[in-house]
């Protein structure tokens, strides 16, 4: 037999443990794998969740308290999980649904995750445990924010991807840092609310001070509105519900008003001087009061959703599935998006994301979520379980969570923040388990070891294929980088791939991708060996077909294989792929420059025209689409078209980009080449290609002093130059080249 109580406060502990890391795995990198912002923080997570859950079920089949309660909201989340499933099952891609990829670490295999570690907190975690909880939560934002401090000075850290101006701590991106530390400012303004001492009472309103200054200097707009309005939501809310008996009840909502009116007037001045230079000497201030309906990334946004309210139409009920926003993205492009990235997989709008993820079901249910925590925040405070300020306070920090979310989407950060506050709402509102008295009876050994070892087989089998496979298979990938510099380690890099794909748990496209961007890039290399170009190009081949099997509908995959064939020299085959992905989207300009080059690298250059004329005519803005069009002129042959097309939109033939210099180097037309490749050589001074691919044209227009002269300028501006530059003097001299 085995004591319960020494049994129940052992495994409790061992799961509050793992509950208390958990607020500091935003704070982790892991430098080592792809996606080192992501990849990491998801993988400890879902590690900790898997244990704490193991745990947590063997205390659920031997003590009741720890069973999940009759709650609303444990309903509403779990139903959430559920249409996420049906939604997974009945989307257009299961597989990606269930899974996601090495960039989002999400899909319903995350949502599975969250709903493990609602449970765990909600039914183990008591009150004390929860000051405690919360507590790290500071801390971790703490330490996130001298982190994100010593960014913004660069010094100690390493600078931020947005240039130094914007900061992205750990997190890797100012708008999802800004959305992790908005919750991290809401524990600290809840523990101030509950602090006793008046020393804590400094402590946490210096803590929600400085992580707001991190928060501006973030610079990031809809975490910043979100904050705003939220504190406007909850002066409202305090003028509205808050009893005035005593006097200074009376004076603290003067004081709420004089808060208000003040943060409106400040806001409003920035607004109204947003073109003052105070304002415009601030790149932080400049970009907050930025907003506009008419601002290029705004108007953006708009025509995105647009696009997704279209596919909305077309699958309602479940939508197209988790992870599968990319589908609908392609079917419904807008060509006048051709100056952003080149493909989304997020609407960047929570509602949206749902309905296109799990349909009209999956977004009541996510809405449901808010409906019945409130519900239940209010009730606790009509009960005087919580404090009102409590209350006002996480219903204006959902408020504003929520108002974020509709320009921005979530990540693993901001996921275990908002789990964590809806798993203290279904504690605090089932508490009453605990106040029964705890038996001091026994166990019997044999069925805790049966128990146990089931939980314990189930553990590592779960702990293996879901994350330490993934892990080994993301690592690998990493690897397969380092040995792409030299011809000798190009096997090597060969061999991680190959494991990589051995350890793929998730189907990660990531990884097929960077194959055929391998392939395509070992197959150019005249000095690398044939044997190997074929074999790895065939494995190329092989995965791109897997990945338009699976992921059928989401022409990102037909390029990359249609890429893959092209390496492996089968043009027939990579047309067709490359016309089924324009079935597919029909507005996407760069898969018609795709599908040209398939007759661009046969020589057939008329034949690529009319592609050309499609993408540059779906919109004229588009430079790119303007470029290629005007280079394929010149190459087959028609040179008037071409230089109308570049006077009508520069005022001159001489434009700064290479592909036109090399077209007009291809019809031997060498002065104008000559004439592009100066202004390209002037845009760059930089670079050393540009100087060669000039001296190169000069020596091709028999002007051997000229390049010579290049090449010693060259040999000047870049000392390691001088001994391939010197050869190649002596070779332009005696004839050579």
């Amino acid at each position: 037999m085995i004591q319960s109580l020494k049994l129940e406060k052992a495994i409790s502990w061992m799961i509050k443990i793992g509950l208390f890391i958990i607020p500091f795995i935003p704070l982790h990198v892991s430098n080592s794998l792809i996606f080192p912002y992501i990849t990491g923080k998801a993988f400890i997570f879902r590690t900790i969740v898997e244990i704490v859950f193991a745990l947590w079920i063997f205390l659920a089949v031997f003590y009741k308290q720890y069973r999940p309660q009759k709650n609303f909201l444990l309903i509403a989340i779990g139903t959430l999980v559920f249409v996420a499933a049906l939604a997974t099952i009945f989307g257009v891609n299961p597989v990606k649904s269930m899974w996601s990829n090495f960039e989002r670490m999400e899909g319903l295999i995350t949502y599975l995750h969250l709903f493990a570690y609602f449970l765990v907190m909600g039914s183990v975690l008591q009150k004390s445990d929860w000051t405690i909880l919360f507590n790290f939560f500071v801390a971790g934002g703490l330490f996130e924010g001298v982190y994100s401090f010593f960014q913004k000075l660069e010094v100690l850290v390493p600078r931020s991807f947005q240039g130094g101006f914007r900061v992205d701590g750990t997190i890797g991106n100012p708008s999802y840092l800004a959305a992790y530390l908005m919750f991290v400012f809401g524990f600290c303004v809840l523990l101030w609310i509950n602090a006793k001492k008046k020393s804590s009472k400094y402590y946490y309103a210096f803590a929600g001070l400085f992580t707001l200054l991190i928060i501006f200097f973030t610079a990031s707009r809809g975490p910043a509105l979100g904050i705003i309005m939220g504190a406007f939501l909850a002066g409202l809310l305090y003028l509205i519900f808050k009893k005035s008996i005593t006097d200074k009840e009376r004076t603290y909502k003067k004081v709420a008003v004089i808060l208000l009116v003040l943060l409106a007037a400040i806001i409003g001045s920035l607004l109204l001087l947003k073109d003052s230079k105070f304002v415009k000497s601030s790149e932080i201030l400049a970009r907050l009061t930025s907003l506009s309906f008419t601002e290029r990334t705004i108007s953006a946004r708009f025509t995105i959703w647009g696009m997704s309210w279209q596919g909305v139409k077309e699958r309602p009920v479940l939508g197209w599935g988790p992870e599968n926003y990319g589908v609908v993205f392609s079917k419904y492009y807008q060509p006048e998006l051709w100056w952003q990235e080149p493909w989304f997989d997020r609407a960047h709008n929570v509602v949206f994301d749902w309905l296109i993820s799990a349909g009209i079901l999956g977004l009541l249910s996510y809405l449901s979520i808010f409906a019945t925590a409130l519900y239940y925040l209010w009730k606790n405070y009509s009960k005087k379980i919580v404090f009102f300020e409590e209350t006002l306070l996480i219903t204006s920090l959902f408020f504003a969570y929520f108002f974020q979310n509709l320009f921005i989407f979530d990540n693993i950060s901001t996921y275990i923040c908002f789990f964590a506050i809806l798993s203290y709402i279904y504690s605090v509102s089932t508490s009453e388990r605990f106040e029964a008295p705890k038996s001091n009876s026994s166990l019997d050994a044999n069925n805790v070891f049966l128990v146990g070892g089931l939980l314990a087989i189930s553990l590592v089998l779960a702990v293996y294929f879901i994350n330490i496979k993934t892990y080994i298979s993301n690592r690998s990938l990493l690897e397969t980088l380092k040995y792409q510099s030299q011809y000798s380690d190009l096997p090597i890099s060969f061999d991680y791939f190959n494991k990589a794909f051995k350890n793929d748990v998730l189907n990660a496209p990531e990884i097929k991708e960077q194959l055929i961007k391998f392939a395509v890039g070992v197959n150019s290399l005249p000095a690398a060996d044939e044997a190997f170009k074929a074999e790895v190009v065939k494995k190329a081949i092989e995965e791109g077909k897997k990945m338009v099997e699976q992921d059928y509908l989401e022409p990102r995959s037909y390029l990359f294989y249609g890429n893959a064939l092209m390496a492996g020299k089968e043009f027939k085959e990579a047309e067709e792929i490359f016309n089924k992905a324009i079935e597919l989207s029909p507005k996407k300009q760069q898969i018609y420059f795709e599908l040209s080059d398939v007759f661009v690298y046969r020589g057939d250059y008329k034949s690529a025209i009319p592609f050309l004329e499609v993408a540059y005519n779906l919109d004229t803005r588009f430079e790119m689409a303007r470029i290629n069009l005007a280079a394929i002129y010149i190459s087959a042959g028609e040179v008037e078209k071409a230089e109308k097309l570049l006077m009508d939109a520069y005022g001159t033939i001489a434009v700064p980009h290479e592909i036109i210099g090399a077209a007009y180097a291809k019809i031997k037309s060498y002065d104008k080449s000559i004439a592009v490749w100066k202004l390209v050589k002037e845009s760059d001074p930089t670079s050393l290609r540009y100087r060669k691919t000039l001296a190169g044209i000069y020596n091709l227009a028999g002007q051997k002093e000229n390049a010579i002269k290049e090449i010693e300028e060259a040999i000047a501006a870049f000392p390691e130059f001088k001994a391939a530059g010197t050869t190649y003097i002596e070779q332009i001299k005696s004839g050579k080249i």
